[in-house]
């Protein structure tokens, strides 16, 4: 009987081990299944902040990247420009190496002359609608640095139109700025070359004396200043000149002036 007891009791005490060890199991399962549940939840919740994080680095980088697209484009333009100016630079720079080449040819070819002499070197007067149209080239020999100052002067031969005694008068032309007198030939200086002699009479050598005035003081300073020069080496002019009413010009004479004295001039037959 004691024996059977003691089996039994074994039995129990083992059933009972057996049963909290299964319920140990359960419970520790349970509680691993807990926390494997709350682990994925914070695992997805961390995976959107990381999503949207990434989508905001991106509209981020997107915002970055646009203005810096433009600047390289606007880096390439301007290198490109500045490309084609040096291809421009050079090509100018031997155009002109060619031109000086042809210049210091054309010097050795003149004959000498005095260190900073002055020439006409090219006139061209042709007949205009409104007057006479002129181009002049002036230049001075050797290297001088010192500027020339003076005037140009157009002095016009010919004679009024349908006057076929008139004899051939002499008349300083004017820039077109000039608006010159009313009344006929009252708007230039005229001057007797060649003809018969009249009888002074001193009424007419008073006109003459307030034409002249009225048509100095008629000057103005713009008028003064398309006929001035002021050069080193060369200087181009070009302009209208203005004839007076029913002049016919024969030929332009082109001075140039310093002060009084005439250091050049060249006649151009019309």
């Amino acid at each position: 009987m004691v024996k059977v007891v003691g089996r039994e009791s074994v039995r129990m005490i083992g059933g009972g081990v057996l049963l909290f060890t299964l319920g140990g199991l359960l419970a520790a399962l349970l509680m691993q299944s807990m926390g494997t549940g709350a682990q994925r939840l914070q695992l997805r919740a961390e995976r959107a902040a990381l999503l949207q994080e990434r989508s905001e680095l991106e509209a981020e980088r997107a915002q970055t990247v646009s203005p810096f697209d433009q600047t390289q484009r606007e880096l390439l333009t301007e290198r490109a420009a500045r490309l084609e100016l040096e291809k421009i630079l050079v090509n100018t720079q031997l155009e002109l190496g060619r031109t000086q080449d042809q210049l210091a040819f054309f010097e050795d070819l003149l004959p000498s002359s005095p260190n900073g002499a002055l020439d006409i070197r090219a006139v061209d007067i042709e007949q205009h609608p409104e007057g006479l149209q002129y181009r002049v080239l002036l230049m001075r020999s050797g290297k001088t640095t010192k500027h020339f100052v003076g005037t140009l002067q157009f002095v016009a031969m010919g004679h009024c139109r349908g006057d076929v005694d008139a004899s051939e008068q002499m008349v300083v032309l004017q820039p077109v700025l000039a608006e010159p007198l009313s009344g006929g030939s009252e708007g230039f200086v005229a001057q007797s070359v060649h003809g018969k002699s009249h009888q002074a009479e001193p009424p007419r050598v008073n006109t003459q004396q307030k034409m002249r005035q009225q048509i100095e003081a008629q000057q103005t300073e713009a008028q003064r200043a398309a006929l001035r020069l002021d050069f080193a080496q060369f200087q181009r002019g070009q302009g209208l000149l203005a004839l007076p009413p029913k002049f016919a010009p024969k030929s332009v004479t082109v001075r140039v002036l310093e002060g009084d004295i005439v250091l050049a001039s060249r006649v151009v037959a019309l």
